[in-house]
């Protein structure tokens, strides 16, 4: 199995790209609403049934985008329309409640990272990179929405010995 992507929901697109576009450096590869029409006499790549089972209620919309770092990972961006996204509550997305909560990138050089992340004006967890499983170091941010966002940098693509 490969990994292919994460969908991230969040409050205002716009915000969100300013983010993973122009601070992160992803690429856009598709921005629109969905359900959508084929244009191409094809077929809709999203039609309305499978949306509205999906989302739970009748004409459902969504804008949605996908974008796609420089080495291949993707994320994709909701904004339902309806139903109407509702931001999750800050002390919900932590740590302690179930839930996909954090999306974590390899990176080679992690401080550039963190001074870029940190000017662009969003909150980092910590003040200070920090030194993880002995191998590697990394830190903490919260996009608009509250969600966490995790850089590392490992020292060697070895595996610590403590991996066993």
């Amino acid at each position: 199995m490969k990994f292919h992507h994460v969908a991230l929901f969040v409050s205002d697109l716009d915000k969100s790209l300013k983010l993973w576009r122009d601070v992160l450096g992803f690429e856009v590869l598709v921005d629109r609403v969905i359900p959508d029409t084929a244009t191409d006499g094809g077929q809709a790549r999203m039609p309305q049934y499978v949306l509205d089972d999906i989302f739970g209620v009748e004409g459902a919309t969504s804008r949605m985008a996908l974008l796609q770092s420089a080495h291949g990972a993707m994320i994709e961006l909701q904004q339902p329309t309806v139903p109407a996204v509702q931001k999750t509550p800050r002390e919900n997305l932590r740590y302690r409640h179930t839930g996909i909560h954090e999306v974590a990138f390899l990176v080679e050089d992690i401080e550039p990272w963190f001074d870029k992340v940190r000017s662009a004006g969003y909150e980092t967890n910590t003040d200070y990179i920090w030194t993880w499983a002995v191998n590697g170091k990394s830190f903490l941010f919260y996009d608009d929405d509250g969600n966490m966002i995790q850089f590392n940098q490992q020292r060697s693509h070895e595996r610590p010995s403590w991996y066993a």
